[in-house]
C-alpha cells in the first residue's frame, strides 16, 4: 500500500510538472542563452541540489539517527522526484527508512523538515538585511525580515518549551481517536528538540545561506543572459530574499503564485520591465522544477527501485508433508479416540536385489 501511495505521488508530480513548467518560456530562454551560460546554469543547479542534500544529511546526523551522510544525500535527491507537488519534501523523510532497516522511522526524520524551514527563514532574513543596507533601500523594508525572524524564534521557543508539549499530549490522550498517536508525537518531539540546539541551528542556517546564494546565482545567470539591463549580484540577493520572504509569510502550496508574483514584482521594482520580469520568473521556476524532478527520478530509479517495485527475495519453501490420515474407531459402546493408521508392515523396507 505504501508503494502504491509513493507511485501515485510521483506520477502526480510528473503531471504537475507538465502543468507548472512553461515549455515555451523555457525553450525560448535556453535558446537565448549562450552555450557557456547554459553549462554554468546546469553546474550551479547541480551544486545547489548537492548542498541541499548535505544539509539534509547534517540534520539527520544532528538528530542522532543511524544513517550515513551519503544515504542522507541520496534520500534528499530522490525525493526531488515529487518536488512539483505540495508536500513532496516529505518523501525525503520516508526514504530514510530504506537505509536504516527498521532502526529509524519516518517520524524521527521528519523534524528535519521543520528545522530546515526555520533555518531557511533565518538565512533569508539575514541576507535581506545585508541587501537592504548595500543597495540603499528605504528603512521601512527592514520590517519584513524582522517580522520573519521574530516568527522563527517564536516557533523555536514554542517547540523547545515543555508546557505546550504536555498540553498537546494530554489533549491527545483524552480522545480515543488520537490516543494511539501519543507515542509517535513524543518520539517526533524528542528528535525535534535535538535538532533545535544552537549549534545545529547555526550550522543549518549557514547551509541555507549557501543554498540561497546559489539560487541567487541561478537568477543572476538568467537575468544577465535575457536582459540588456543585467543584474548585479547584490541586487539578485535583494530580489531573491524578498521573494522568498513573501513565500514564507504568504504560504501557498509549493510556493506557486506567491513566489512567482513576488519575484516578477521585485525584478520590476529594480528596473526590469514587467513583461520581461514575468518571463524571467516563469523561466526560473520552470528550470528549477524540471532539473529537480529529473535528478530526483534518476536517483530514485538508481538507488531506490524497491520503493517503486516490491522485490521479494529468498528461495521457495518446500511444501509441508501431508499429515497421516486419521480415522475414528468405533468401539462396541462408544467412539474411540482418533488414532493414526499404522503404515503397512512392508512400507519402507528395502526390496531384495533393488538398488
Amino acid at each position: 500500500m505504501k508503494r502504491l501511495v509513493l507511485c501515485v505521488a510521483i506520477l502526480a508530480s510528473v503531471l504537475a510538472l507538465a502543468a507548472l513548467a512553461d515549455p515555451q518560456a523555457l525553450t525560448a530562454a535556453l535558446l537565448s542563452l549562450s552555450a557557456g551560460s547554459v553549462f554554468a546554469l546546469l553546474g550551479v543547479l547541480l551544486l545547489n541540489e548537492l548542498l541541499k542534500g548535505f544539509r539534509w544529511a547534517f540534520y539527520l546526523r544532528a538528530a542522532k539517527l543511524e544513517i550515513r551522510v551519503i544515504d542522507g544525500l541520496t534520500s534528499y535527491l530522490a525525493a526531488q522526484a515529487a518536488t512539483a507537488i505540495p508536500g513532496g519534501s516529505v518523501l525525503s523523510a520516508r526514504l530514510v527508512e530504506e537505509h536504516a532497516r527498521g532502526r529509524v522511522r519516518m517520524r524521527q526524520a521528519a523534524p528535519g523538515l521543520v528545522v530546515q524551514m526555520l533555518g531557511d527563514i533565518l538565512a533569508v532574513s539575514s541576507l535581506a538585511v545585508v541587501a537592504i543596507l548595500l543597495t540603499h533601500q528605504r528603512a521601512i523594508q527592514f520590517l519584513i525580515p524582522a517580522l520573519a525572524t521574530i516568527a522563527a524564534f517564536a516557533a523555536i521557543v514554542i517547540f523547545r518549551s515543555e508546557r505546550p508539549a504536555r498540553w498537546l499530549l494530554r489533549a491527545m490522550g483524552r480522545r480515543r481517536l488520537t490516543r494511539r498517536f501519543v507515542p509517535t508525537e513524543e518520539d517526533f518531539r524528542a528528535h525535534l528538540k535535538r535538532m533545535l540546539r544552537s549549534r545545529v541551528l547555526t550550522g543549518g542556517t549557514l547551509f541555507s545561506i549557501g543554498t540561497t546564494l546559489l539560487s541567487v546565482s541561478i537568477l543572476f545567470i538568467l537575468v544577465n543572459g535575457l536582459t540588456a539591463r543585467g543584474l548585479a549580484f547584490i541586487e539578485g540577493v535583494y530580489v531573491h530574499s524578498f521573494s522568498m520572504l513573501a513565500h514564507f509569510l504568504i504560504p501557498t502550496p509549493g510556493g506557486i503564485g506567491a513566489s512567482d508574483a513576488s519575484l516578477a514584482g521585485m525584478l520590476n521594482y529594480i528596473g526590469i520591465g514587467l513583461g520581461r520580469a514575468t518571463f524571467i520568473a516563469l523561466t526560473y521556476r520552470s528550470v528549477g522544477i524540471l532539473f529537480r524532478t529529473a535528478i530526483g527520478l534518476l536517483t530514485l530509479l538508481a538507488c531506490y527501485p524497491s520503493v517503486l517495485i516490491e522485490v521479494r527475495g529468498g528461495e521457495l519453501r518446500a511444501p509441508a508433508p501431508a499429515a497421516a490420515p486419521r480415522i475414528a474407531v468405533r468401539g462396541p459402546s462408544r467412539i474411540g479416540a482418533l488414532s493414526e493408521v499404522a503404515p503397512p508392515a512392508s512400507e519402507g523396507l528395502a526390496v531384495a536385489g533393488e538398488d
